[in-house]
């Protein structure tokens, strides 16, 4: 498949363009791999980052906030409906 034929295919399969779907995927393989446990340097190298702070600023532009905020507030949560969820509460 040429790449002109696959960047048509992406753009009618999802609504985006290739850099945007990439953009996407490469989010949603971070997420993945930060929820694991993984260090952010780890998950930046894995996505062939060259450096932990171009990893950051592209999770950053996607979801508004860094890797560490991110855990911070989906831990926060976490410990918050579990905490809401307990018998007796």
């Amino acid at each position: 498949m040429s790449e002109r034929s696959l960047s048509r295919l992406i753009i009618r399969e999802t609504g985006l363009n290739f850099r945007q779907w990439r953009h996407q995927l490469l989010l949603i393989l971070a997420l993945r791999r930060l929820i694991e446990g993984r260090a952010v340097q780890q998950v930046a190298q894995e996505l062939g980052y060259d450096s932990t702070t171009a990893f950051i600023t592209m999770f950053k532009n996607g979801l508004g906030v860094t890797p560490g905020r991110y855990l911070e507030a989906l831990t926060s949560e976490i410990s918050f409906c579990h905490i809401a969820a307990s018998p007796g509460n």
